[in-house]
């Protein structure tokens, strides 16, 4: 059966419902009109699921379940409806296209929630017509695989110089952003020829990103999907191994495509920037909505984190800066007192000196974290600030400013 038959509003076949054929949708319902009114209008425009229950009950399920296509959920007696779209938000694909429905017949909020990328907000008790309505533009939406209206958020990472771990933090932050936000996270290597983004998660790229960055007028998501390696349920990796001998120049608006078709289908994309000295990385720090700094406390690096990071708050893009010092307690840094002295401003984060549980781990292609309780709290803290979520206030560096 076609998709276009089944927005038209012809029945599914049983064959077609086993399938998943066309947009799927999940509903999430309190009460039990709206519940019946759904199993009563929704299976004759599109493959659905009614459940029992609100937004929480949706959270809970898709934090350990894939995304439908088409989601409704039910905000009736929520107390803070945009901070519960937001914690869902966190959990669900941002290709996913919600329709929300309660209790609260508030122009404010339907403007707020179709702010938000929302595609429709239905007052109870729910009339037939306008459901089937709703169903049908998001569905057509859907299908035309348009671009929603929220994206995923952009973290680029870039080192002050090379051998600070700017590969480290941008692996680890990917794993922790997966794992501990529970975002679905795609970690791109934009070094094609000599990245170790991959080696580190000890997984083998396909050879797909040179084609994608190359030609991307000929890229589609299943294309993305087929270019990418699962590192877990939740995180995937675009890297490549070309040859040392070949001339690879991306463009940075190539690079921005396949960035933004990633944003679509990813909470979290984290860039391994390195340096940010090719064309196709300073896009991708332009467009970051938060760029992590990287450096650590040697005389070199402390010089070169200051210039970067100088140069980087003056960039068009405007985002959010976060400045991380790797390695402290390395042999050679220099005095806290010094560090400070230069800088002005502390960084945000301080990640230790811990060189047995990170080669243990890149030995085996695990996240240092899971070796290491120091380099895990410290990890908590820098990805809890880059997916705003709440965490200690006293960092790292300024226990060890005082000590």
């Amino acid at each position: 059966m076609s998709l276009l038959a089944t927005l038209l509003g012809e029945a599914p076949s049983p064959a077609d419902a086993a399938r998943g054929t066309g947009p799927r949708l999940l509903a999430y319902v309190a009460d039990a009109a709206s519940a019946a009114l759904l199993n009563s209008a929704a299976p004759s425009l599109l493959p659905c699921e009614v459940r029992t229950g609100d937004i929480r009950g949706a959270i809970r399920d898709l934090a350990r379940q894939r995304s439908p296509d088409l989601l409704l959920v039910d905000l009736s007696g929520v107390a803070d409806p945009l901070a519960a779209m937001e914690a869902l938000a966190g959990v669900c694909d941002p290709s996913v296209r919600v329709i929300a429905v309660g209790d609260s017949n508030d122009i404010g909020l339907y403007r707020d929630l179709r702010r938000i990328g929302v595609s429709d907000y239905l007052f109870k008790p729910l009339s037939r017509d306008l459901l089937e309505g709703a169903l049908r533009a998001a569905g057509a939406g859907a299908a035309a695989d348009e671009a929603p209206g929220r994206l995923g958020k952009l973290v680029a990472v870039v080192g002050a110089r090379g051998g600070v771990g700017t590969t480290t933090v941008a692996v680890h932050l990917g794993c922790w952003l997966a794992d501990g936000a529970r975002g679905r996270t795609a970690l791109v290597d934009l070094d094609l020829q000599n990245g170790t983004v991959a080696l580190a998660l000890n997984l083998r790229p396909e050879p797909a990103l040179r084609e994608a960055v190359e030609a991307p007028d000929r890229v589609d998501d299943v294309f993305m999907e087929r270019a990418m390696v699962a590192a877990s349920d939740r995180l995937s990796v675009l890297a490549a191994e070309e040859p040392v001998e070949d001339v690879i120049d991306i463009a940075p608006t190539a690079a921005l495509s396949v960035l933004t078709r990633l944003q679509a289908r990813h909470n979290y994309v984290v860039v391994d920037a390195g340096r940010a000295q090719g064309g196709a990385a300073r896009a991708a720090l332009e467009a970051a909505s938060i760029a992590v700094l990287v450096g650590d406390a040697s005389v070199a690096g402390l010089r070169d984190l200051v210039r970067l990071r100088a140069a980087i708050a003056r960039r068009a893009g405007g985002g959010r800066l976060v400045t991380v010092l790797n390695r402290r307690g390395a042999p050679g840094e220099l005095p806290a007192a010094d560090l400070m002295r230069t800088l002005g401003d502390p960084p945000e984060h301080a990640l230790p000196y811990r060189p047995v549980p990170l080669a243990v781990a890149a030995g085996v292609g695990e996240p240092a974290f899971r070796h290491c309780r120091r380099f895990r709290e410290a990890m908590e803290r820098l990805g809890a600030d880059v997916a705003g979520q709440p965490a200690a206030q006293d960092g790292l560096f300024r226990r060890w400013v005082r000590r």
